[in-house]
């Protein structure tokens, strides 16, 4: 049976993912929203890849997985390691029965995985988002020192902003999928979000936490 989860992420430091570049200014991505509204948002793709590396990471620490299909860190060019069971074109552990496999040779070709993403968008309640502009000054990342007029701009949403948006559970979780799933979830959250981690961005704790047959404002439909 399909469940949908409402997530409510609470951002308590600014929030940058990239999106267009004009020139040295560079936007946080925007998207339109329900109303057809232009506006900060979350892709989708940003919040599956977070969630599955942390998936991974602790399948590997608590099972001794050997997949690495984010790319195996240790390898010159990052490398996607398959098991035998994916090669076989079955299912190793819930990393990828939740979030699914790529097409990559040996792989089996592409299988979705139970868990869908929808890209998240600023909080109905909250009034039209106030985006901020930082200046940076460019690192030479070879001798760690700044680059001369390499000076840049960009944008990044405000601390405070709360991000809504939706997981659809396609089909019924078993105890340890829904338990990689919950673990993934919170350890993204410990992660944090988007661009200049490092600089103290993206940093977030969860609202609140819904589960429905549907998703929210779509009934409907």
């Amino acid at each position: 049976m399909m469940e949908v989860w409402t997530v409510d992420l609470c951002f308590t430091t600014p929030f940058h993912t990239t999106g267009t570049s004009l020139g040295s200014f560079i936007r946080v991505a925007r998207g339109r929203d329900r109303s057809g509204s232009e506006t900060p948002y979350i892709p989708a793709t940003h919040l599956k890849g977070v969630m599955r590396c942390e998936a991974e990471r602790i399948m590997r620490s608590t099972s001794g997985i050997s997949c690495f299909i984010t790319g195996d860190p240790v390898s010159e060019d990052h490398e996607i390691v398959l098991c035998d069971e994916v090669k076989a074109g079955g299912t190793g552990c819930p990393v990828c029965s939740l979030f699914g496999f790529p097409n990559t040779e040996g792989g089996g070709g592409f299988r979705e995985g139970k868990l869908r993403f929808l890209d998240f968008y600023p909080s109905g309640n909250q009034k039209e988002i106030g985006v901020l502009t930082r200046s940076h000054v460019m690192i030479n990342r070879d001798y760690q020192v700044k680059q001369e007029h390499a000076l840049y701009s960009e944008e990044a949403v405000p601390s405070g902003t709360v991000f809504t948006g939706n997981i659809i559970v396609r089909d019924g979780l078993t105890e340890e999928e829904e338990r990689v799933f919950l673990a993934s979830l919170h350890a993204m959250a410990d992660y944090g979000l988007g661009k200049n981690r490092s600089r103290g961005f993206g940093a977030l704790y969860f609202g609140n936490i819904k589960k429905s047959d549907r998703i929210p404002g779509l009934e409907g439909s």
